[in-house]
């Protein structure tokens, strides 16, 4: 006989005979909602759509951060620019003033030194103005001192002979007077910090007015005590404006006469020399009325004067 046709009489024993149909409920199940047009519930399909939709919307955020950080740098170089430019036209205002008065004083440097030479000043004259302006550290106060001179009308020279050398570093017109004014420092400069002003009255043009500030700290030179025989001047005046820059402390007005005439140089001549000291003589009365004011500069004056004569006689 077959063996295929015998009937299985075996029985099912399994402990757990339900599983399998567990398992089949799920996907049974699963097809009918599917059927129905359901969507199918999948965890992991959602959490890839949210990551990239975040991904999306933190793309978008760099996108916007890189548009602004652009931008900040487009303003930070505008106004770093606009800065420097600044800066720059405001180094060029500093600087050209200080240009334009380099050469205004050296125009006024080379206009003092071409009217020194046309009026034949004996005096040598400095084209370096810049040594006046130095500030005075060691001066406390400086003493001032004037003196008149009267010239003959045809002098036009604005030298005054006072026993000192000088040196001419300036001159200029001033508004209230149409002559000019020599500005004139000692020759022992910087060591001798006096300077000398000199300048024509405007009343009278034959009349000269010589300002000295300061104090000489070295003594005359005898060359320069001897009587000079220049136009209008036949007279020195020794230790004059010395003696008021020494001994006041406050302005003096010293008027002095020395005018004199071709013919009495004629007449000098011929005249004995007994004769000669009446005109110092008339010179000492006149100084010495002036400045009874102040009695060290008229004794440093007449011991000047007087000394002058003896030597003379």
């Amino acid at each position: 006989m077959d063996c295929s046709s015998w009937i299985n009489t075996s029985l099912d024993l399994s402990i757990n005979p339900r599983r399998v149909h567990e398992e089949a409920v799920p996907k049974v199940v699963e097809s009918k909602l599917f059927s129905l047009g359901m969507p199918k519930f999948n965890v992991e399909e959602e959490s890839t759509s949210d990551l990239e939709e975040e991904l999306k919307r933190v793309s978008a955020e760099n996108k916007k951060l890189a548009e602004m950080l652009s931008v900040v740098c487009e303003n930070y170089n505008t106004l770093r620019s606009h800065l420097m430019e600044y800066m720059r036209k405001n180094g060029e205002k500093e600087v050209s003033p200080t240009s334009k008065k380099r050469k205004s004083e050296s125009s006024n440097n080379n206009n003092s030194n071409l009217m020194g030479t046309n009026n034949g000043n004996s005096e040598s004259s400095s084209t370096d103005e810049e040594s006046c302006k130095k500030p005075r550290e060691e001066t406390i106060k400086a003493k001032i001192s004037r003196v008149y001179v009267r010239t003959e009308s045809s002098d036009t020279s604005l030298i005054v002979k006072d026993g000192y050398q000088w040196r001419k570093y300036g001159q200029k017109v001033t508004r209230d007077n149409p002559y000019p004014r020599a500005y004139f420092k000692c020759s022992f400069a910087p060591s001798c910090p006096v300077k000398k002003k000199v300048q024509r009255s405007v009343d009278d043009h034959s009349v000269l007015l010589a300002t000295y500030e300061g104090e000489h700290n070295h003594p005359q030179a005898s060359s320069q005590m001897e009587a000079t025989s220049g136009s209008g001047r036949s007279v020195t005046l020794g230790s004059v404006p010395c003696s008021a820059s020494l001994s006041t402390s406050t302005p003096t007005l010293v008027t002095l006469d020395l005018t004199k005439s071709k013919g009495s140089n004629d007449s000098k001549s011929t005249k004995p020399k007994g004769d000669s000291p009446k005109v110092p003589q008339v010179l000492v009365e006149q100084m010495a009325t002036s400045l009874t004011t102040d009695p060290n500069f008229r004794a440093a004056l007449v011991a000047a004067i007087s000394g002058r004569l003896l030597h003379n006689n």
